[in-house]
């Protein structure tokens, strides 16, 4: 179920991109932006797939009711009295009328309007609100939002442009627009991530499920803003290269399923109680050798894990070198795939626990 629920979070998070591009989109001028391959149809299709794949969570605590309930009473509950299920209903009726909205081809602004409170109740419905609710709304909104933006934008230039036109006017206003994105993501994402874990316990997290995902999540970030830099700087003739588009957006995607996976581990509030409740991450023992409580992580340097953290880097300079060469940018892809998994092994073999 847990595969099941975040694969679902994983395709969500894809919807929730293209539909936020798509409407953001609308407000850029025609000659700021490349001719695009518009589908009714797909945005239809993203805000159907926004209901469905929302009733994920809502279906598996309705699964766990019916230990002690009805089938019918279990869903009844789940929807009614539970907070994930009561914001599914909002975004169920958010998105019937934004669906109508789009098949009449309603006002922008009205559109706009109703991706935005979608977005909005995301965020007063998700984990960290149930910590501190307006704080938390305001961080998960914001970073949801601006994380799906940059995305959503990415996500139609790269995989639906028919050409090349306006790339220099476009590149003019969405550079700037990304950094601030990016920039923003990065900021909400620290703060959120304190809400779970303590500054002082970050590295010993990494013992856990949850701490594994969030450095594999945090590793996976380096060879995307890489791509973004490629694509928003270094390319100085400004010319259309769809395929490094396509590269950083499915980079993206990593990101995108790192963290729906952590978002169904437990968070260690306290690591060591979390270390004997959920056990510990899935290779720490074969990578850093056993465990010992109360954790401590601490720099142990082995011969192997220096090599691989050194290959890991040499894989980005290879990246760099693609691009300049004008190799085939898909061997990028396969080159931060490899650096993902050498410096997390590498630095892995470099810790004790």
């Amino acid at each position: 179920m847990i595969f099941l629920t975040a694969f679902a979070d994983v395709l969500l998070y894809i919807a929730f991109s293209y539909l936020a591009g798509s409407i953001l989109l609308q407000f850029v001028p025609e000659n700021r932006k490349p001719l695009l391959s518009s589908s009714k149809v797909l945005l239809l299709m993203s805000i159907a797939g926004i209901v469905l794949l929302s009733f994920a969570p809502v279906y598996e605590l309705a699964i766990l009711l019916q230990n002690s309930q009805s089938s019918i009473e279990a869903f009844r509950t789940a929807i009614t009295e539970f907070r994930i299920g009561q914001g599914w209903i909002i975004t169920l009726l958010l998105s019937v009328i934004l669906a109508i909205a789009i098949y009449l081809n309603g006002n922008r602004y009205i559109q706009a309007l109703y991706v935005l409170l979608l977005f909005l109740t995301v965020g007063f419905y998700s984990h960290i609100s149930t910590i501190d609710l307006w704080v938390g709304f305001a961080l998960h909104s914001s970073h949801f939002l601006l994380m799906s933006m940059w995305t959503g934008v990415l996500l139609h230039v790269a995989w639906f442009a028919k050409n090349g036109a306006n790339w220099r006017p476009f590149l003019a206003w969405f550079t700037p627009f990304a950094i601030i994105c990016v920039a923003g993501v990065i900021a909400s994402g620290i703060v959120i991530m304190f809400f779970f874990v303590a500054p002082a316990d970050y590295t010993d997290s990494w013992a856990l499920p949850y701490g594994q995902l969030l450095l594999l999540k945090h590793i996976s970030i380096i060879p995307v803003l890489l791509a973004a830099m490629i694509n928003g700087f270094l390319n100085k003739q400004k010319e259309f290269q769809r395929v490094w588009l396509k590269v950083e957006s499915l980079l993206l995607l990593f990101v995108f399923v790192f963290t729906a996976f952590m978002s169904k581990q437990a968070p260690p509030h306290d690591v060591n109680d979390t270390l004997r409740s959920e056990g510990s991450g899935w290779l720490v023992d074969k990578l850093s050798g056993p465990l010992y409580i109360p954790i401590t992580a601490e720099l142990d340097a082995t011969l192997n894990g220096t090599l691989l953290l050194i290959v890991s880097f040499s894989l980005l300079i290879v990246m760099l070198v693609a691009f300049f060469k004008k190799a085939n940018a898909w061997l990028s892809l396969v080159f931060s795939i490899g650096f993902i998994c050498c410096f997390y092994i590498g630095l892995m073999m470099n810790l004790s626990f």
